[in-house]
């Protein structure tokens, strides 16, 4: 399979966000006490989704949505802050055939149903 090479002209739309990654915890006198999460910067590229996507696939999509593309590795379940707004990544779509990962954040909602 060829592999594109998006990263040189997608870098120049790259802004720094920031990766919340929950650092754990420890034990004390039996009683867990978490450590502060880890923040760590990275740089991407943070689009809105497409109307035409939000409207053919049913809904699913809002415009708190957003699309990530970096040339960093995530996982699903990882925060992201960016501009003062938090997000999950919800969808890692496999793109073995680009330097540019793809991934579907959406907008962390304080009161949201669990």
């Amino acid at each position: 399979m060829r592999n594109f090479k998006f990263a040189g002209v997608v870098r120049k739309y790259f802004r720094p966000y920031t990766l919340v990654r929950d650092s754990g915890g420890t034990w004390v006198k039996g009683k867990w006490v978490p450590s502060p999460p880890e923040r760590l910067q990275r740089s991407g590229s943070i689009q809105p989704v497409s109307a035409r996507l939000r409207a053919t696939e049913g809904g699913d999509y809002t415009e708190t949505d957003r699309m990530l593309y970096t040339t960093a590795v995530h996982a699903t379940g990882e925060r992201i802050d960016y501009l003062g707004v938090q997000y999950n990544v919800v969808e890692s779509p496999d793109r073995e055939y680009s330097d540019i990962n793809q991934y579907l954040l959406r907008k962390v909602v304080a009161n949201a149903s669990v």
